[in-house]
């Protein structure tokens, strides 16, 4: 199983395929400078395959990639920095 990770930029949102196929995607938003991720959403038939990870690394490492600040509004985003500590110091401050 190949998963692959696409930014498409005019629908503010990453897709996932695995194998080609569509897999999953993460919306997102920008806010005064900020990126506030909104849903992150996984197709059923693809669930704890480590779809949902490969989204949320892409998208955080890609925020980092332009030094920008996020916002994790999505529940899965903000567990998934939680249980991967190096990616905190990307979260805006309250």
């Amino acid at each position: 199983m190949t998963v692959s990770i696409a930014f498409v930029p005019e629908k503010d949102l990453f897709e996932a395929k695995v194998d080609g196929e569509h897999a999953g995607q993460l919306e997102f938003t920008r806010r005064d400078g900020v990126i506030v991720y909104t849903h992150t959403e996984v197709d059923p038939a693809f669930e704890g395959r480590g779809v949902g990870s490969a989204l949320a690394r892409a998208a955080l490492d890609a925020a980092r990639a332009e030094g920008a600040r996020v916002r994790p509004r999505c529940s899965f985003v903000k567990n998934w920095i939680d249980r991967h500590p190096t990616y905190a110091g990307l979260v805006e401050e309250a």
